[in-house]
């Protein structure tokens, strides 16, 4: 029974110390909110924005669209972007929509993606940055961002592309040919510092 009261105090007492030193550290926003967290700190950290060489590529299967998610595009062992969803609406306007994951910690945080996230006056900006082709039978042509997100994950954002833009002259066989490929280049890497 003693040891159990010494126990149920050990508790009491240590489990709000615990939680404060979590607290006062940051540990427990960087938790819950990730990367987010990090970039919104400007009194505490600084951020680089470096340009990614080179071109990097996925294939796309159309008369599979589940067959796709996780198909990783880039990886560098620390950061990776891979096919989180692929989606066809009206039955030939296809868009893929891309996931991005990076490392974080107190020290800070990496992140590779296709969406420059830049800080301007107390604020956070978000454009899409990188240059996306496909190629479908031979034919290679420029592809437009469908959407964007923020830093809205733990340990990234995600963006999407339009795999068919109106203004091309493409027509998808499925049946034909299924695969079409897709190519970013102009990633960016976001190094998030301590000052």
């Amino acid at each position: 029974m003693k040891g159990k009261r010494l126990l149920v105090k050990t508790i009491f007492i240590g489990l709000p110390i615990v939680v404060f030193l979590l607290w006062i550290t940051g540990a427990i926003n960087l938790w819950f909110y990730g990367i987010s967290n990090i970039a919104d700190n400007v009194k505490d950290y600084h951020l680089e924005l470096e340009p990614i060489d080179g071109e990097y590529s996925v294939m796309i299967d159309l008369s599979d669209l589940k067959s796709n998610e996780g198909k990783v595009l880039y990886d560098d062992g620390e950061n990776q972007i891979y096919v989180s969803d692929v989606i066809v609406r009206n039955k030939t306007d296809y868009e893929v929509y891309f996931r991005t994951s990076g490392k974080y910690n107190l020290h800070g945080a990496t992140l590779v993606s296709g969406i420059e996230h830049n800080r301007v006056q107390d604020s956070f900006t978000s454009n899409f940055f990188a240059i996306a082709k496909a190629t479908y039978q031979g034919n290679t042509f420029k592809i437009y961002e469908s959407g964007t997100s923020g830093l809205n994950y733990q340990d990234g954002d995600s963006f999407g592309l339009y795999l068919i833009p109106h203004d091309t002259e493409v027509t998808i066989d499925i049946s034909e040919s299924p695969n079409i490929g897709v190519s970013l280049s102009n990633l960016i890497m976001h190094k998030l510092g301590r000052k």
